[in-house]
């Protein structure tokens, strides 16, 4: 643990106090009680709000919409189709097509060319304090899709 977090705990426990000692004087009269119960409360509370602050920034940076899957979309914003890549992904919409119906539904890729697998680019996307950059590889075997990958790399 590092040094500053009783600071920082100290700091959230000082208004955490006089919110709870103010609400509290409203149900306990005999003020040694009430300052015991003020400090008790303090000391159980801040922790749980420094911990609970923590949880709500991670979960904000670390924050990706998630949309199904919508052609009109996906054509409209190519920095934007990483929205819609895990449900691409995971109801299996692409798998059993041919490279035309690829075509038709998602568009050609980048990297269509004679190869049997092709690279579609979804756009960048927070990462924490970085830049996460979203891709689509589809992999043919037979003319058919046989692999679906999502591929995130993290800057």
């Amino acid at each position: 643990m590092s040094p500053i977090v009783p600071f920082i705990i100290l700091i959230i426990g000082i208004p955490t106090y006089f919110l709870l000692h103010w609400i509290l004087k409203k149900f306990i009269i005999d003020s040694r009680t009430l300052k015991v119960s003020s400090i008790i409360g303090t000391l159980i509370l801040a922790p749980i709000l420094y911990f609970g602050f923590i949880f709500l920034f991670v979960s904000y940076l670390l924050y990706e919409p998630q949309y199904d899957f919508d052609k009109e979309k996906w054509f409209a914003d190519k920095n934007t189709r990483y929205e819609m890549r895990d449900d691409l992904v995971d109801s299996g919409i692409l798998n059993g097509k041919t490279k035309r119906e690829i075509i038709e539904l998602i568009g050609k890729s980048e990297s269509a060319d004679s190869t049997d697998i092709w690279t579609y680019n979804l756009g960048m996307s927070g990462a924490g304090l970085g830049w996460q950059f979203n891709r689509l590889e589809l992999t043919f075997e037979d003319g058919k899709i046989s692999d679906v990958k999502k591929i995130e790399i993290v800057d």
